[in-house]
Formats: structure tokens, C-alpha cells, sequence
């Protein structure tokens, strides 16, 4: 055996605090991410299956579509007990006139549970989930989202 190959050494020192950190960050990252997706989830119900069936019996609608300008469109759709003037009505976005219109359609329709929006193309997200917390605070259980 030579000389140099006694002189070098054999032991190796392997740093671990660097990959502890890190690991420890992406661990921090994925709770955090985790609960997000959890609080950031929005029930609603979808027709499958057999409930998805039409029957002979048309439940009434509300068809809200929301146009890329600001206005707001309600159309009831199968509600012949409705009055003709809750029948359909046009707003801009914010308006308060809206809320009355909302719990004029609640007071004619207690049983009114479908809604159905439909979003212009440059409608931002965040308008079309207020719009469906708007429907869910006046107990419309059965949303939808249709693009146009």
C-alpha cells in the first residue's frame, strides 16, 4: 500500500441541517395548503343519475345571467303562479334594488330551490361566488353554472 492512499481519509460527514430545513418547509407548506383547499370549497349538488331524469313535473328555475358590464339579468323560467313583473328584470352589479328583487322572488316562490348562473366570458370568478353566496343566503339550495 502506498502512502497516499493511508493519508486520505475515509470518514464522510454528510451535513443533514440543510435538508432537515427543507423538509420542514415543504411539510409547513403542504398543512397549509391542505387546510386552504379545505376552507376554500363550495358545496353544491349536481343532478346524477336518475335525478337528472326530466319528469313531468317542471320544478321552477332562476336563470341569472350575468353580463360582462356589470348588469344582471334574473329570468324565472316555469313559474307560472310568479307575477309578470318578477318574471324577469335587468340590474347593474351592486345595486340594492337587487336584494328587494331577490326577496320579492322568495316571498312568490317559497319553493323556489334551482338557480342556474350563466357568466359572460370576462365575468371575473370572484363576481360569479358572490352571486352564488347571494342564491345560498336565500336558501337556493340547487346551483348551477352554465358559460354562455
Amino acid at each position: 500500500m502506498s502512502r497516499s492512499n493511508k493519508d486520505k481519509e475515509l470518514n464522510f460527514e454528510l451535513d443533514l441541517l440543510p435538508v432537515i430545513s427543507m423538509m420542514s418547509v415543504c411539510i409547513c407548506f403542504l398543512l397549509l395548503t391542505a387546510v386552504w383547499t379545505h376552507i376554500g370549497t363550495l358545496n353544491i349538488q349536481q343532478g346524477l343519475g336518475q335525478e337528472s331524469l326530466r319528469t313531468d313535473q317542471t320544478a321552477a328555475s332562476l336563470w341569472v345571467t350575468m353580463k360582462s358590464g356589470g348588469e344582471v339579468q334574473f329570468s324565472l323560467k316555469d313559474a307560472l303562479s310568479a307575477p309578470a313583473a318578477l318574471r324577469e328584470r335587468t340590474f347593474r352589479s351592486g345595486d340594492a334594488a337587487m336584494d328587494q328583487y331577490e326577496q320579492e322572488i322568495k316571498q312568490a316562490l317559497p319553493g323556489l330551490k334551482t338557480a342556474l348562473i350563466m357568466p359572460d366570458a370576462k365575468v371575473s370568478y370572484g363576481q360569479v361566488i358572490r352571486m352564488m353566496d347571494r342564491l345560498k343566503l336565500r336558501n337556493i339550495s340547487e346551483v348551477g353554472i352554465a358559460p354562455l
